[in-house]
């Protein structure tokens, strides 16, 4: 993927292995609280709103909306000079957690915030990462 900024890959932990086994599978999953239907991301071992315990995987529709976004021109280290320019923004998926990915595709360095995009996913030697791209652009 063109313009996508090096990553070091996650390890992903006990609370978080469903979350990275799901993007393996090509699927958005995120944890739903049983009590009071918050779905939340990053994954915790208790509903960040109700603090319940009760959190079931579910999968999403990987779709969402460009909450904010920056093109970055300048790495912060020298290993992320070949990447330049790319964009990272914050994505506001449909279900309502935002989580930070990069956009990618042709037209990712044209983002603007409200703009639809769609998961997509980046094999990354044991772990596959969740991107995104516009939708239609």
């Amino acid at each position: 993927m063109a313009n996508v900024m090096p990553t070091i890959a996650p390890q992903p932990t006990e609370v978080s292995k469903p979350f990275w086994d799901g993007c393996r599978e090509r699927r958005l999953v995120m944890q739903k609280c049983e009590d009071c239907g918050n779905v939340a991301y990053y994954p915790a071992y208790m509903c960040p709103a109700c603090t319940s315990e009760k959190l079931t995987w579910t999968e999403l529709s990987g779709r969402g909306r460009v909450h904010s976004v920056t093109i970055v021109h300048r790495p912060a280290a020298p290993a992320f000079a070949s990447a330049v320019p790319y964009a990272v923004a914050l994505i506001e998926v449909e279900e309502g957690p935002i989580m930070m990915s990069n956009i990618v595709g042709p037209a990712a360095l044209e983002t603007k915030i409200d703009d639809d995009v769609e998961v997509v996913f980046e094999d990354l030697g044991e772990v596959t990462l969740p991107r995104f791209r516009r939708i239609g652009k």
